[in-house]
């Protein structure tokens, strides 16, 4: 987190664009290290997504959007910074959203792009990995683009491949909890694989999907939940 921070306190009142926000978190995270900018957008193409993240934040400054990222309204060079936060695994066409990415960056500024991987995870951590591709694995079964966790490796050659700009830094994002999860994060969690599960429709998929939810059932139990290492990559 220090090196993020250490990043921003760099930027000049950047205006500052989250693509694929979702409900804001990255904007919390980005909010919670530094105060100084000009004005942060979230977009989403999901209309709940925008509804409920627009009651998650009061400073006025920040602003949501239902908009497509592959299709955006703003002007060519209208941010310093844009952001993409654990998003590359659902994309279809990672050049198409990099390609309008850059479009909306000024010239100099700064992509941020942070994905959550599977290199080198504790045992709690697993946890969020098997949940990760259960997710990932019913999403794909309903016919959406949701693949598993990239390796580290695998997240910087895409980058390399995709995007017209430079990988300048990189780092992994994490801080391991000391403490254990309490009980009522570990009914969110069991309660979350049966949510899941009741997504898919044919009867004999569904068998399929809950024997394998009663085993990730199973290891939370027995190790607990704790977030996924996350990779961040910055390109200029």
């Amino acid at each position: 987190m220090e090196k993020l921070k250490e990043f921003l306190n760099k930027l000049d009142k950047p205006k500052i664009l989250d693509v694929g926000t979702g409900g804001g978190n990255f904007i919390k995270l980005l909010i919670s290290l530094y105060e100084d900018f000009e004005s942060i957008v979230g977009i989403d193409q999901v209309e709940i997504a925008i509804s409920s993240s627009k009651k998650n934040f009061t400073d006025e400054r920040i602003s949501f959007q239902q908009m497509d990222a592959f299709n955006m309204t703003f002007e060519d060079g209208s941010f310093d910074v844009v952001c993409l936060s654990n998003s590359l695994h659902h994309l279809r066409d990672v050049s198409g959203i990099l390609q309008e990415m850059e479009r909306v960056l000024k010239p100099g500024g700064t992509l941020l792009i942070n994905e959550m991987m599977q290199d080198h995870l504790t045992s709690r951590q697993i946890t969020h990995l098997k949940l990760h591709h259960f997710a990932a694995e019913i999403d794909r079964e309903r016919g959406d683009t949701h693949n598993e966790t990239f390796k580290r490796n695998e997240i910087i050659e895409l980058l390399e491949e995709k995007s017209t700009l430079t990988i300048k830094e990189s780092w992994d994002m994490f801080y391991e909890r000391e403490s254990k999860n309490t009980q009522k994060e570990i009914d969110w969690l069991l309660n979350t694989i049966n949510r899941l599960t009741e997504r898919v429709q044919d009867e004999d998929r569904k068998e399929h999907f809950k024997q394998k939810g009663e085993r990730i059932k199973e290891y939370v139990l027995k190790v607990g939940f704790d977030s996924a290492t996350q990779l961040l990559v910055i390109l200029q």
